[in-house]
C-alpha cells in the first residue's frame, strides 16, 4: 500500500498526464523523472516520499504541495471547489480525516458480495461489461 508503479504515471513524466503543467510540482516531477528513468515501468514510487509508512494526512498535504502522485489522485485539488475543500480540511484537521476513514471503513466492511443476477463478473477490469454478463469471454 502507498505505492504506485512508474507505469501508472508515466503520461505525468512525459509531461503529458495533466491540462497544465502548474498542476505538479517540478521538483517532485524531476525526482519522479529520476527513479523512473533508470528502470522499467514496474519500479515503485512512494505516494508520500516523507513519511512512507506512516498513516496520516500526509496524502492530502502533498496534494496542496502539488505532489500528488497519480493524476486521478491530484485532481482532487484541481477538478472542483467542493473536493478541493475536503482536502483542505483534512491537511488543517488530521483527526477530521481518522474519523471519517474509520466511519467509510466500517461501512465498505458492512457491504457484502453481489452474487447471483445482483452482480457483475468483470474478466478484464478495463473495460466496462456491456450488457452484464457472467460468461467469460471466448
Amino acid at each position: 500500500m502507498g505505492k504506485a508503479r512508474c507505469s501508472s504515471f508515466s503520461a505525468k513524466l512525459q509531461g503529458t498526464g495533466f491540462s497544465n503543467g502548474g498542476d505538479i510540482n517540478l521538483d517532485f516531477l524531476q525526482s519522479l523523472r529520476q527513479l523512473c528513468s533508470f528502470s522499467n515501468n514496474d519500479t515503485l514510487a512512494q505516494l508520500d516520499l516523507l513519511k512512507p509508512a506512516t498513516f496520516d494526512n500526509r496524502y492530502y498535504i502533498n496534494l496542496l504541495s502539488r505532489e500528488g502522485l497519480l493524476p486521478s489522485s491530484q485532481v482532487l485539488v484541481t477538478g472542483d471547489d467542493q473536493t478541493r475543500g475536503i482536502v483542505e480540511a483534512y491537511v488543517e484537521n488530521q483527526f477530521a480525516f481518522f474519523e471519517d476513514f474509520k466511519y467509510v471503513m466500517v461501512r465498505m466492511g458492512s457491504l457484502g458480495p453481489l452474487t447471483g443476477n445482483n452482480g457483475v463478473i468483470h474478466w478484464n477490469c478495463r473495460i466496462v461489461n456491456w450488457p452484464p454478463s457472467f460468461a467469460k469471454p471466448a
